[in-house]
């Protein structure tokens, strides 16, 4: 009868991983494993008594050592999975997973699509108010004059900002989808595929760098966004950044279809609100479209090197 494992019951706390039906699965996989596993050292030790070769004796305590030891490690993978998601709960509110979802949507939806809208219609008035001209003399021998030349300027600088934030909103999809991908597969098949192969001493080193894999992605590298997220909201809120935003979409002008009429509401043009607020808006974008998340994978990259140089020289 084959050996089978099945995932510990875990209730009343976020147990930010895959769903119970493929982690299921997975345990499946890895307790065959373990009883195949089991199975071969045991022919190893009886061929060791009956031929008196002590080389076989000798290779089944080292093979039954690593197999102990791959347990531990899945259970301590487990074990350090539950506790970060307990202390991010107790932290933030929620697991980290989550937390970085609704994050960078927070951050694509509240600041970078208001800042976007709001310069595109600075984009749209300005091209419209720098299209007036005012000419001068014959029609064929007059001088046309731009009637608001300033605008001119605006349109050309805030067309260029439009130009360079494009792939900074892209960043922020990618690194929602990156978060998904994560943490449908990082427990669900990186660890049981590195448990199984450390199971075995030809693809031992291999089996370690993926369950250091594992663990880098799916304890360390969400944590980062729960980091990430105090750390911006915290400055969001001491610039009054979210209030500037709120104000700047009010919901009612929306509704009623004024916008964007209603954002010239304080002035023929009011460049606080339609250029400066915006411009604001987007230092805390570019702060997670380019700076956080190259530390977010430069830590954990770091973790799993190290991790992984540990396992397969410490503990094999």
């Amino acid at each position: 009868m084959l050996l089978q494992i099945t995932p510990p019951v875990v209730t009343n706390v976020a147990y930010c991983v895959s769903p119970q039906a493929v982690l299921e699965l997975a345990f499946q996989i890895m307790g065959i494993s373990f009883a195949l596993m089991i199975a071969m050292l045991s022919l190893f030790w009886m061929a060791s008594q009956f031929f008196r070769r002590a080389e076989y004796e000798g290779l089944v305590s080292i093979e039954t050592h690593q197999l102990i030891v791959s347990a531990i490690l899945l259970a301590t993978v487990f074990g350090a999975t539950i506790f970060s998601c307990q202390l991010s709960v107790a932290f933030a509110g929620d697991d980290p997973f989550v937390i970085g979802t609704s994050y960078l949507s927070h951050i694509s939806n509240n600041i970078a699509l208001k800042a976007v809208l709001s310069l595109e219609a600075t984009k749209a008035f300005s091209q419209y108010w720098g299209s007036m001209s005012f000419r001068w003399g014959l029609t064929v021998w007059g001088v046309a004059t731009p009637a608001f030349p300033s605008f001119i300027i605006i349109e050309r600088v805030v067309d260029f900002i439009l130009m360079l934030i494009t792939p900074f909103v892209a960043s922020l999809m990618v690194q929602q989808v990156i978060l998904e991908v994560i943490k449908g597969t990082a427990v669900a098949f990186i660890l049981p595929a590195g448990v199984v192969l450390r199971m075995f001493p030809p693809t031992r080193n291999a089996g370690s760098f993926l369950m250091a894999t594992a663990i880098g992605f799916q304890i360390l590298y969400p944590y980062t966004y729960v980091m990430h997220r105090q750390i911006v909201y915290e400055l969001e809120k001491n610039a009054g950044l979210d209030t500037v935003m709120e104000n700047l979409f009010n919901e009612e002008n929306l509704d009623e279809g004024l916008w964007p009429w209603a954002v010239f509401s304080q002035g023929f043009f009011d460049i606080k609100t339609m250029l400066l607020h915006p411009v604001d808006a987007l230092g805390f974008l570019l702060l997670q479209a380019l700076f956080l998340p190259a530390l977010s994978i430069t830590l954990t990259v770091s973790f799993i090197k190290g991790l992984s140089k540990f396992m397969s020289q410490k503990l094999n």
